[in-house]
């Protein structure tokens, strides 16, 4: 009774000591020491299972001549160790020379002499991790109850090595990351489902001052930005990934620009959050000033054309002129309307890239706004010979809160590209409605033109950029339809 009690002594001992370390090295090491203890033997090796090769390696052994060893590797089955590793099966072996799975090569390397051998397999949740062996009873034999208490210790064992390969590996990928944003140039901000921040790197250490970082919430960190959206709006939006902006509030102007991203386990349970940002004020200025230059020019447009428009088809009702007159007239009066309507849509782009932009909405019927969109293209259509139709789903789609006004001007703009930009005979375009899941409705316009090409999708919105093998200018436009 005394020496199971001991024997249980030492288990609990055993198990108090591997549960104290998750160093990888060091629990293989204490493994090794505590295998000799608890059954009373000479010495122990540990055999791990590379799944890559199918091998199994010394990794361990409680000799000066550990590397001798590790240069040893078993296939299942090769020895009694292999063998044990094969059918993940206990075996005691007091006489090893009697035994014909035994093999000779470790005791070669190191000049050592194995007489008895308890062997018992590393399994975590049906998996092999290796074999332990303990080498040599001190006194007498191996019996079952050692083989138990092998057991039960190398069960302990197997569950502290996969939680130390387990930290390990969470190691090696922080320490991965945290070097890859460290590299970054783009400033990101780890922060845990509190909003305390965990980690900051070097760039966003430089564009919030490392004194600003250091504080813990996300909101105090910003607490000289306005942010938008708020963190409150970013925190119950839907998506994941929610574009955000911040503007310093006093001191010096400076804009950031990014992504908020919510990280999730498996069960979609927030556990983070990153915030990815990069410093766009010398873009933020350029455009202001590009978008108050093309504002003022647009301004300063519109009186001499309100006079040109308004006298030249006065002018085209006198009998007296000439057919060269005429010519000129109708020419001067199509090239202004022309004028005209882009500098409408300079204006246009200009209120839209605003930041002071107000979207007045209400109620409106997708087929209201396809008809009048189509209306006041009628001529635009007719003298290009295009069939403009609308698809019987747009009236079945529910009267949604827009901005009627602003809505228009995007399906004119899809509309005039889609035609615009087919150089076939037989111009057609298609208008369809449709929905997505419950309060998500919307128009589809297809054409029978070429499309754009899969490189050039993500320019679309790119400012004055047209899709031409060459800037010929031989298509009318600017590039301003899809602020």
């Amino acid at each position: 009774m005394d020496i199971a009690f001991n024997k249980f002594q030492s288990l609990l001992e055993a198990n108090r000591i591997l549960s104290s370390t998750l160093n990888l090295p060091e629990l293989l090491r204490q493994v090794m020491r505590l295998a000799t203890e608890v059954v009373e033997a000479e010495t122990s090796s540990l055999l791990l299972y590379d799944d890559k090769t199918n091998e199994l390696i010394f990794d361990i052994a409680l000799t000066d001549k550990e590397s001798d060893l590790k240069q040893i590797r078993l296939k299942p089955g090769e020895g009694i160790a292999g063998w044990v590793a094969r059918e993940k099966k206990t075996q005691i072996i007091n006489d090893t020379a009697a035994d014909s799975r035994w093999a000779r090569r470790a005791d070669d390397k190191i000049q050592f002499q194995t007489r008895s051998v308890l062997a018992v397999p590393l399994i975590y949740r049906g998996a092999l991790l290796g074999v332990v062996e303990t080498i040599n009873k001190k006194e007498g034999d191996f019996t079952q109850e050692d083989a138990k208490v092998l057991e039960a210790f190398a069960a302990q064992s197997s569950v502290s090595i996969v939680n130390a390969r387990m930290f390990e590996n969470l190691q090696e990928e922080k320490e991965k990351i945290e070097a890859t944003f460290a590299q970054m140039s783009d400033g990101a901000l780890f922060c845990d489902a509190a909003g305390r921040k965990l980690f900051a790197n070097t760039a966003a250490e430089k564009l919030l001052g490392r004194e600003n970082t250091g504080h813990a919430l996300v909101n105090e960190i910003f607490s000289d930005f306005s942010v938008l959206p708020s963190f409150s709006a970013i925190a119950a939006a839907g998506e994941k990934s929610v574009p955000v902006e911040f503007c310093r509030t006093a001191g010096k102007t400076l804009y950031l620009s990014g992504m908020a991203s919510r990280i999730c386990d498996s069960s979609n349970k927030v556990l983070g959050s990153l915030i990815i940002f990069r410093d766009t004020t010398a873009e933020k200025k350029e455009s202001l000033v590009k978008r108050n230059f093309l504002s003022l020019i647009s301004h300063k447009l519109k009186t001499p054309l309100v006079s040109i428009l308004g006298y030249v088809p006065l002018l085209l009702k006198e009998s007296s002129l000439t057919e060269f007159q005429q010519k000129a007239l109708s020419s001067i009066l199509r090239q202004g309307t022309h004028l005209a309507n882009l500098v409408d849509k300079l204006l246009h782009f200009t209120l839209v890239e605003g930041q002071d932009l107000v979207l007045t909405k209400s109620g409106v019927e997708f087929s209201d706004l396809a008809g009048q969109s189509l209306a006041s293209l009628r001529s635009f259509t007719e003298e290009r010979g295009a069939r403009v139709t609308i698809g019987e789903s747009v009236a079945k789609l529910p009267r949604t809160l827009m901005d009627a006004e602003k809505m228009e001007a995007v399906l004119r703009s899809l509309i005039e590209n889609a035609i615009k930009f087919n150089q076939g005979e037989e111009k057609e375009v298609l208008i369809e409605g449709i929905l997505e899941g419950e309060g998500h409705a919307g128009l589809v316009i297809k054409d029978n033109g070429p499309g754009i090409p899969a490189e050039e999708r993500e320019k679309i919105f790119q400012r004055f950029y047209q899709i031409e093998e060459s800037f010929t200018g031989q298509v009318e436009g600017a590039g301003l339809v899809l602020p």
